[in-house]
C-alpha cells in the first residue's frame, strides 16, 4: 500500500495498452466513425434526468469534433445498458440527447442500443452498419481499452483503424508523490482492463492480446 501510495503503479501497468496504438494519419479521410459507449454516469443520469459524463468523456468530445470535421462520414454510437436492474436506460439514448444539445444533425448518426459489453458493441454495430471491405472506419475509445476493442472488431471481420483518446499515463517518473486514492483508482481501472483482455482472448472473442496485424485476424471473422 505504501508503494502504491507513492508511485503510480497503475500507470506503469497500463503503458503497454496505451502505447499500442496511435491516432490515424491526418491525410486519411474516414468513410465512417464509431464511438464506443462507456463515457456516461448512468446512475446520475437516471437520478438527474440529464446527461452526465465520466472520466472517459474524451470519447464523446472526439466523436463530436470528428463529426464536424468530416461531414460526409457515416457516424455511429454503440452502447446499450450493462445494468441488470435498469436495462431500459441505454447509453445510446443519453448520447442522443447530448448530440442534440450540441447541435449535431441526428439524421447523420446511427444509434446501436442493444450492446451490453465490448464484444456486443462489435457484433451489433457490424450488423447495423453492414460495412464494405473498401471502406475506412475509425474506432474511438479510451487508449487503454483499444487493444481489446480492436481485437473484437478484427475478429468479427471488420478492419477498423484505432482512434485512441482518454490517456491517463504521463511521462515516466520515479520521483515519489503521495496520492493513494488516485493511484488506487488507476490500478483498479487498469487491472479490470487486463482481466477483460485476458478473458476475451481465452473465450475466443479476440485472437490476439495485441492485434497488430488486423488483416491476419480478419481471416477468422464470420461473414
Amino acid at each position: 500500500m505504501v508503494l502504491i501510495g507513492f508511485y503510480p503503479v497503475g500507470q506503469w501497468l497500463v503503458r503497454p495498452l496505451e502505447n499500442f496504438t496511435t491516432l490515424p494519419k491526418t491525410e486519411t479521410v474516414p468513410d465512417g466513425i464509431i464511438v464506443l459507449g462507456g463515457a456516461w454516469l448512468t446512475d446520475q443520469v437516471a437520478y438527474w434526468q440529464h446527461w452526465e459524463l465520466n472520466q472517459a468523456a474524451e470519447r464523446e468530445l472526439a466523436f463530436m469534433v470528428l463529426a464536424r470535421r468530416y461531414p460526409d462520414a457515416k457516424l455511429v454510437f454503440t452502447g446499450g445498458s450493462g445494468k441488470l436492474l435498469s436495462p431500459e436506460l441505454s447509453e445510446a439514448s443519453i448520447a442522443r440527447q447530448l448530440y442534440q444539445d450540441m447541435g449535431l444533425n441526428l439524421d447523420r448518426i446511427s444509434f446501436e442500443n442493444r450492446s451490453r459489453n465490448t464484444y456486443e458493441n462489435g457484433v451489433y454495430t457490424r450488423e447495423l452498419m453492414q460495412p464494405k471491405p473498401s471502406e475506412t472506419w475509425w474506432l474511438i475509445t479510451s487508449a487503454y481499452h483499444m487493444p481489446r476493442s480492436l481485437g473484437v472488431f478484427c475478429q468479427l471481420g471488420w478492419s477498423v483503424e484505432p482512434y485512441p483518446v482518454d490517456h491517463f499515463t504521463a511521462s515516466l517518473s520515479w520521483v515519489p508523490k503521495w496520492s493513494l486514492s488516485d493511484h488506487l483508482w488507476e490500478l483498479d481501472r487498469v487491472t479490470q482492463e487486463w482481466i477483460g483482455l485476458l478473458v476475451y482472448r481465452l473465450t475466443g472473442k479476440t485472437s490476439a492480446l495485441f492485434p497488430s496485424d488486423c488483416a491476419s485476424i480478419t481471416e477468422f471473422g464470420d461473414d
